[in-house]
């Protein structure tokens, strides 16, 4: 007779958008060090509340194994997430990295190489909210009295009390938090974002704190080189622009008039755009507020204004 099929897999209770696994920096090992006292022969779940995921993420129980530790899953873990050992070793990061843990896998910092840029990234947690990145030695947020969160809610602040509206274009999402706590605001219909390295968008898909970008049906992403996607997109297309460049040395036409010239081509009347650059009363950064801020003229905005708080200019398409 014809082969009996095989009965189907139980269905998943929820969607496993993301593998079991946690990240975990060097002050999340030390607490989840201290469950090893309280291992004993047979898995037992342990009450919370754990912080894990680079504070993204309270657990309220974890499995503690004989060997390690684990998420609750649906079914009693086999294996542990991390080990006793492999804890210890995060707890001793003098580098304080960003750890990623899967059962039956070694620890792996998160940091990637990146070809197209030939740049070195890593992730780097913070001590209270979301992890910055460390590109070719570089903060990517502002961290000398703010870190990530305030330093996201000053550039959006740029634009107005309420934030930015309507559609917004985000240039280099980076780790996205931009676009992210953009497409919350309720005055924000979509958000659209270009990020030029794959190696970025492999941080961002291994930062808890990056997984709306990927997950929020108000987000598009776009992978490739700004200079090259901005011609393709609709005029008058967003209301809003933020424009966040990595420093000029790492990204000069991110700066040229060509570059603004397609920037105000893209905003509709009256439209928006911030534009980062860097401290007004560092001497570096204030020599450039002069150049970008008459090219931004040169391209056609008007009302070109320092935003001071977010480190930038805020200027409206004419």
């Amino acid at each position: 007779g014809p082969p009996t099929p095989k009965p189907a897999a139980p269905a998943p209770a929820e969607p496993q958008l993301f593998p079991l696994l946690f990240v975990l920096c060097r002050r999340e090992a030390l607490q989840l060090a201290g469950l090893r006292a309280q291992a004993a022969a047979e898995a037992r779940l342990v009450d919370g509340p754990f912080v894990i995921d680079l504070g993204f993420t309270t657990r309220q129980q974890l499995l503690v194994l004989p060997t390690g530790v684990a998420l609750p899953a649906g079914a009693a873990s086999e294996s542990p997430c991390v080990t006793w050992d492999e804890l210890d070793e995060i707890a001793r990061d003098k580098r304080d990295s960003a750890w990623e843990c899967e059962a039956g896998y070694k620890p792996v910092r998160i940091e990637t190489f990146s070809e197209a840029t030939n740049r070195h990234a890593k992730l780097l947690p913070v001590d209270n909210g979301c992890p910055t990145a460390v590109l070719a030695g570089f903060n990517m947020h502002r961290m000398k009295g703010t870190n990530p969160v305030a330093d996201t809610k000053e550039k959006l602040s740029a634009f107005g009390s309420l934030g930015p509206s309507g559609t917004v274009l985000d240039v280099c999402t980076g780790l996205g938090y931009t676009s992210i706590a953009a497409s919350r605001l309720p005055g924000v219909e979509r958000v659209t974002t270009i990020e030029l390295d794959p190696g970025m968008v492999e941080m961002q898909r291994r930062n808890p704190w990056s997984r709306e970008l990927f997950t929020s049906p108000k987000i598009e992403r776009l992978l490739g080189d700004a200079t090259v996607v901005l011609p393709g997109l609709h005029s008058g297309a967003f209301s809003c622009v933020c424009h966040d460049p990595p420093m000029s040395s790492l990204a000069g036409d991110l700066y040229g008039l060509q570059f603004y010239q397609e920037l105000y081509r893209v905003l509709r009347p009256s439209g928006r755009l911030f534009h980062y650059i860097g401290d007004p009363d560092s001497k570096a950064s204030g020599q450039l507020f002069k150049g970008v801020g008459a090219r931004l003229r040169e391209a056609g905005f008007a009302d070109v204004k320092l935003a001071k708080d977010a480190f930038g200019l805020i200027a409206t398409r004419s």
